[in-house]
């Protein structure tokens, strides 16, 4: 899962040659926190962020969500409809920047930021949109990487400003801990990271 986005086309080049790289540079397992999230959702239409080679979308389609994965890396987007393939299952694929990526009016019953790191004015734009783009009940899943230091809290904020940045949503779970990441060659060690698990007012279509 990629921890990008920038409208620099070099930065795109750069994540095209790490996922040109032998191999699944996450891993081709799920997010742990994500698989723990989804443990009782009912499948529905699901969009993942900066969803990079394609180990989440490919785990949400094998649960029944009918998944749509976003990134701007070409390479990566063509590893996750091969690891798709692979598992016996079909996701949609969209090569865009999330600087200017809709997530369109009531599309999605999930809606998925895992170490998705845009900029601060990207990020707010997009989180913004969240209490239009869910459904009512739709849930909103994220985990990504918390950095201190003034330049690093542009893309790597914490708990307290993301939780504002999403709002209104009801915030079901939220937590900001080290812990031990173990998805592939470039996360592997012990890393700060917030967790956020937050769903839309309304009756649930996705909750079982």
């Amino acid at each position: 899962m990629s921890d990008q986005q920038s409208t620099d086309s070099k930065d795109s080049d750069r994540w095209n040659a790490r996922f040109s790289e032998p191999g699944y540079a996450y891993g081709d397992q799920p997010n742990d926190f994500l698989h723990a999230a989804c443990s009782g959702m009912a499948p529905g239409d699901a969009l993942t962020l900066c969803e990079g080679e394609g180990r989440n979308a490919v785990y949400l389609a094998k649960l029944g969500f009918r998944v749509t994965a976003v990134d701007f890396s070409e390479v990566g987007l063509r590893k996750a409809n091969a690891l798709a393939a692979e598992h016996g299952v079909a996701i949609t694929t969209i090569f865009a920047d999330l600087t200017d990526f809709d997530p369109g009016i009531g599309k999605w019953d999930l809606v998925v930021a895992v170490f998705a790191q845009p900029p601060s004015a990207t990020r707010q734009r997009l989180y913004r949109q969240l209490q239009h783009c869910l459904r009512p009940g739709g849930a909103f899943v994220l985990e990504a990487k918390v950095e201190v230091g003034a330049t690093a809290l542009d893309r790597y904020p914490g708990a307290a400003i993301l939780k504002d940045e999403i709002a209104p949503l009801e915030i079901r779970t939220i937590s900001e801990q080290e812990r031990q990441l173990n998805e592939g060659r470039y996360h592997s060690g012990i890393q700060r990271t917030v967790q956020i698990m937050a769903v839309k007012p309304g009756p649930s279509k996705t909750m079982a």
